[in-house]
């Protein structure tokens, strides 16, 4: 019997064949919140984009989505419009400052997995979309080891894990890297430790999590370096202006700028496969729904 959902797992398994795409893809991820994900990877494509990286930041904490509070944007429209089909990509998309384009999240969507299969198919065309246009992805997960938080990190191939000097922070930090060792197709690894005092500090929290994870679970990691901690942050939060726009001269914007550089965002890099990942991890999804449907 050839139902709605056997037509919508062909669709998915003939649209997404066509994987060159042009974008990298790097997710920024954190063990617990709190610890400046989110201002990290606005600072990021800031920087990509002042080094003539054509960067998209998609907002992927589905839960709290907040990237427009920080940039001061007003959406009319989210990824949830987009998914749900009330909304176009170039609907959703919307201009940034620094030449950024920002995909605003949807706030309360706790779970890709509850997306139906029309929903997804739209997901999917988007993202497609946005390898194949962009130069750079980044996605600001969810903080936590939540599934949602773990397939965005392994599709994107790349990941940046922000901890800060914090026990609580660099525990649950390692609790993701020890969760991503166990993937068959573990993700790279980027560290930065984010609201340091110090560059001994930094030296002391990266090279520790470094060992234990080569010693421990057989997994790499690359320090990507250390953000000194910096009162203007929090006042630039306030203002709903990035930090690297309101002090560009600043302690914490100089980091970041090191960090893009670490990370190699000045210059363009070819895909890694993401679209090919969110394929087979979507398809059983499908796969099921059509067998629990004949």
């Amino acid at each position: 019997m050839r139902d709605q959902a056997w037509r919508l797992r062909m669709m998915v398994e003939e649209k997404v064949v066509p994987v060159r795409g042009r974008a990298r893809v790097i997710a920024v991820t954190s063990g617990k919140g709190g610890v400046g994900k989110t201002n990290i990877s606005v600072g990021l494509a800031l920087a990509a984009a002042a080094s003539g990286l054509r960067t998209v930041l998609l907002d992927g904490d589905l839960g709290l989505a907040n990237i427009d509070v920080l940039l001061d944007l007003h959406p009319k429209r989210n990824l949830g419009h987009l998914i749900d089909g009330r909304a176009t990509l170039e609907e959703v998309l919307i201009n940034a400052p620094g030449g950024v384009k920002v995909l605003p999240g949807a706030s309360g969507l706790t779970n890709v997995a509850d997306l139906g299969l029309l929903q997804k198919q739209r997901l999917l065309d988007a993202v497609g979309r946005l390898v194949e246009e962009f130069d750079l992805v980044l996605i600001d997960t969810g903080a936590g080891i939540s599934r949602a938080v773990l397939d965005l990190c392994i599709c994107a191939g790349e990941v940046l894990v922000v901890t800060t000097p914090e026990p609580t922070a660099i525990v649950d930090a390692y609790a993701m890297l020890k969760v991503f060792s166990k993937e068959e197709d573990a993700p790279r690894n980027w560290l930065v430790v984010n609201q340091v005092l110090s560059r001994g500090e930094a030296q002391q929290v990266s090279s520790r999590m470094i060992g234990l994870a080569h010693q421990f679970l057989g997994h790499e990691i690359r320090d990507c370096g250390a953000i000194f901690q910096d009162p203007r942050v929090s006042a630039s939060v306030r203002k709903r202006q990035h930090f690297s726009l309101s002090y560009p001269s600043c302690p914490a914007a100089r980091g970041v700028r090191d960090l893009a550089r670490n990370l190699g965002l000045s210059r363009r890099q070819g895909s890694q496969g993401f679209l090919q990942r969110i394929k087979v991890l979507w398809s059983g999804d499908l796969s099921s729904a059509h067998e629990r449907s004949v």
